[in-house]
């Protein structure tokens, strides 16, 4: 089969859509190739081995609960039509050029596990969908480094270089510290929620994190607004609600909002850090901007709407306004009937008002409801515990 051929075949797959469907695909996959040194596959790690490895770490990571569309990093396994018809046919430069004329450029990784070896000057490695090649010249340590190199619409190419933390660093280790740092550069906001969720929840000091998302803010535009600027500078927000440190999560949420003003988890913030407080009147206000017109509101996003008639509730409870508070509760579960912190709160309320007995049914329902329980690290509600004394630390949720 000649390029002409493949070329004839590509125009009945665009006749039918299928190129169009490989263009969908590809937006959102990246296809892992990995080439694995000899030695290397002496130790038991052949290329589907690092390959699992890789993508078993990548899948972790973008698993991390976030109420923000994400990627997805697959293996090569499994290719795109067109992409299985040219490697059938040896024709994959042909296709490479007919994607490249019709404004497709697919997302590829090409994982390289390399040992560093003094006989060895130079490792060739494979660099992306046009063909070029990158020359790599080894040290004298005999050390493991595993390169990464590809293409990615938005980042365009790059060149990532992992190398072992010592020589006898185990090798497991040192393939997921490149899937992260793949993930880092593919959608550097989900890597950074992974990483801070995780430091959080093994109750280790966030500053590392904190160094990545300043970095990575830095790196970025100085623009007055930008969307990715806002969910890092939220994310630094909730940094400071982990560190109990109230006046540097305030301004950074302020911030976020500022970078983006229709970042509703950015003002959900602001109104769970007023509640926190004891600003009952002011975190009403805030809550406004979010879920006001009824009929328009800011986000579409049940869970963080049915969020936001949450913490309306608390404010309205320690208001004494029960009746607002109860009507505020019962839509909040309406929007998102898997809550499980809504009757938390409402159980409150009713012991407040003097109705225990209803109140126990509401922490019933809350248990019921635990099966669904999930953090999310970038929403303060679904993250932390909101105290009934404002003097009083939050607490990270970890329960119901």
């Amino acid at each position: 089969m000649d390029p002409t051929t493949l070329a004839a075949i590509y125009a009945v797959l665009a006749a039918f859509g299928l190129v169009v469907t490989d263009t969908y695909v590809n937006q959102n996959t990246m296809y892992l190739d990995t080439t694995v040194a000899e030695s290397v596959k002496e130790q038991g790690y052949e290329k589907y081995v690092v390959d699992g490895i890789f993508i078993s770490e990548v899948k972790k990571i973008t698993k991390t609960p976030t109420l923000i569309a994400v990627p997805s990093i697959q293996s090569s396994k499994t290719k795109p039509i067109s992409a299985a018809l040219a490697e059938f046919a040896n024709l994959e430069g042909a296709l490479v050029a007919m994607q490249s004329l019709m404004g497709i450029v697919p997302p590829k990784m090409v994982t390289s596990v390399i040992v560093e070896d003094p006989t060895k000057r130079v490792q060739v490695v494979q660099n992306g969908p046009d063909g070029r090649v990158a020359e790599y010249v080894v040290a004298e340590d005999e050390t493991l480094k595993l390169v990464l190199t590809g293409y990615d619409p938005k980042s365009g190419y790059f060149d990532i270089q992992v190398s072992a933390h010592s020589k006898d660093d185990d090798f497991d280790h040192l393939i997921r510290d490149a899937a992260f740092q793949a993930v880092l550069k593919l959608d550097p906001y989900l890597a950074l929620l992974y990483d801070l969720n995780g430091r959080a929840v093994k109750n280790e000091d966030v500053d590392p994190s904190r160094v990545m998302i300043d970095k990575e803010i830095n790196d970025l535009p100085g623009s007055l607004t930008h969307d990715h600027r806002a969910l890092l500078e939220n994310l630094r927000g909730i940094m400071g609600l982990l560190d109990n440190d109230v006046v540097t999560a305030r301004a950074d949420f302020q911030k976020a909002i500022e970078s983006d003003s229709q970042l509703s988890v950015g003002y959900l913030n602001l109104a769970f850090l007023d509640v926190h407080e004891d600003r009952y009147e002011d975190a009403l206000k805030t809550l406004e901007k979010v879920i006001y017109p009824t009929y328009w509101p800011m986000t579409g996003n049940r869970a963080l709407l049915a969020s936001a008639y949450t913490i309306k509730g608390v404010a309205e409870t320690e208001l004494e306004r029960f009746k607002a508070a109860e009507q505020s509760f019962r839509h909040a579960a309406w929007l998102n009937p898997r809550s499980s912190e809504v009757y938390v709160y409402w159980s409150r309320m009713l012991n407040k008002s003097a109705r225990s007995t209803e109140a126990k049914q509401k922490m019933h329902k809350a248990k019921e409801n635990s099966k669904y329980f999930e953090n999310y690290p970038e929403m303060a509600l679904l993250y932390f515990w909101l105290t009934e004394e404002g003097n009083q630390p939050l607490a990270r949720r970890t329960k119901l």
